[in-house]
């Protein structure tokens, strides 16, 4: 009896999981039972969305190194402009953009051979703690006088617990994002604290300088491309004959940010007769800590067994793999602060369909990329934080889907378009690019002080 009455409780999830999501299995389960049980189902239900791990897989997925030529290794003719030793603070051992974008700075300049201590914060953030390639660098001791700072404002008085409570003589600068046009009124009393602010792109520059009496200065990110994984396309579920379009995020961004639905939009508007040989990965991460958005996502593609969905946090190497095995790239969001995802596809010559708006026009021109036109529209209530007053793009599901076919049936001209980005990205986006220009900044304050100005 009460394993009848168990196939009926299943049966009825399953049931109810399919039309409503999460809210409605939670009335399918006995009352007394909810709580205890909900985390455990939506674990459960996540673990169908993961990559199959197989045994090769497992030997092919290595960590190749630092960077392509070694983390001690300059580049050949870099000319070492000179540069004070620097504390880095930031989550390095965090997977998150953010995280990943200390990381990049850090592995620069290790790799130019710049002496630099890194501080890997600890705060409550839903992210996983499984980044260890720079774990030999993270010291607790502060002894350089410059603090580069890759914490926003949200978080900002843990990392300042971390520099002590002597801070007097230090140079403190913050590497900061944000992704709307205005900066939260929230966040301006960090303004106090630090002495000067980098960012990633004009866009930020621009919502930063609307607030800030200190110095906003302009550094680009390293985007140096990995060697990559041993993983091919039959470890990641891909079909050798396919065209795969990859579209990539994180659901604690928000999902009206990263805006995955339009992306399925397009692709079957760009696909509608279903028997070409193409396909569209949605790789997500933190879907178990959003398990309504990521269930909505998987109703927006059901029935359409060219669309996959996986949402899993893959080693640095293997998203490598995963971005090289992939033929175009896609996102359709409605704002970003940089766009790391669509930067390092350009890198490795990927054609790149994109919202034409905000942080991802810094390298993304009609020359080296598919610009999609979008039209501004208020951000709503819930959609994202300190939405209040502000606007993002919306943008043209229609014309995203006509370079998606374009780029299918002209498959030189996504080669060129990819074959430019990738020119493009090492020239200005190169570690040589960064390290000169945040050690220009540098040099630049330098001289300003023993000024007097």
């Amino acid at each position: 009896m009460l394993k009848a009455q168990g196939l009926r409780w299943r049966n009825a999830i399953l049931k109810a999981l399919s039309a409503s999501g999460l809210s409605g299995v939670r009335r399918c389960i006995p009352r007394p039972w909810r709580h205890g049980l909900r985390s455990t189902l939506e674990k459960s239900i996540h673990r169908d969305f993961e990559f199959v791990r197989s045994m090769e897989w497992q030997q092919l997925s290595v960590t190749t190194g630092i960077t392509p030529g070694g983390i001690h290794a300059n580049h050949e003719g870099m000319p070492l402009l000179p540069l004070p030793a620097l504390d880095l603070h930031g989550y390095f051992s965090r997977w998150l953009g953010l995280g990943e974008c200390a990381r990049l700075f850090a592995r620069a300049l290790i790799a130019s051979g710049y002496p630099v201590v890194l501080h890997d914060v600890d705060v409550d953030i839903p992210h996983a703690r499984r980044d260890r390639t720079l774990t030999e660098y993270f010291d607790n001791a502060s002894g350089s006088g410059n603090d580069l700072v890759f914490i926003n404002p949200d978080y900002w008085e843990a990392a300042l617990r971390r520099m002590g409570e002597d801070r007097s003589g230090r140079r403190i600068m913050g590497y900061w994002f944000w992704e709307l046009e205005h900066f939260p009124e929230s966040w301006l009393p960090a303004l106090d604290q630090v002495d000067e602010i980098l960012v990633s792109s004009v866009f930020v520059e621009r919502a930063m300088q609307q607030v800030s009496t200190k110095p906003v200065t302009r550094i680009p990110i390293p985007v140096v491309p990995c060697a990559g994984s041993g993983l091919q396309r039959r470890h990641f579920g891909l079909d050798d004959d396919d065209y795969v379009f990859l579209c990539t995020f994180d659901f604690s961004s928000t999902i009206a940010r990263k805006n995955p639905h339009a992306v399925i939009e397009a692709f079957r508007l760009a696909f509608p007769a279903g028997d070409e040989e193409v396909c569209l990965m949605l790789k997500s991460s933190n879907g178990q800590h959003h398990s309504e958005w990521l269930m909505d996502l998987v109703r927006s593609a059901a029935g359409d067994d060219r669309i996959m969905i996986r949402d899993d946090m893959l080693e640095r190497d293997d998203l490598w793999a995963l971005q090289r095995c992939c033929d175009a790239y896609v996102s359709l969001h409605r704002c970003e602060g940089f766009g790391l995802g669509m930067a390092e596809a350009m890198c490795l010559g990927k054609p790149v369909v994109a919202t034409a708006y905000s942080g991802n026009m810094d390298y993304m021109t009609e020359a080296n990329s598919c610009l999609v036109d979008y039209r501004v529209i208020p951000v709503t209530e819930g959609e994202y934080p300190y939405a209040e007053g502000q606007q993002w793009a919306d943008p043209d599901v229609g014309h995203a889907a006509t370079h998606m076919s374009r780029l299918y049936r002209e498959r030189a001209w996504g080669t060129r378009l990819g074959t430019q980005a990738a020119i493009d990205m090492a020239r200005d986006f190169s570690m040589e690019a960064s390290i000169r220009a945040l050690a220009g900044c540098l040099q630049q304050k330098r001289e300003s002080c023993a000024a007097g100005t």
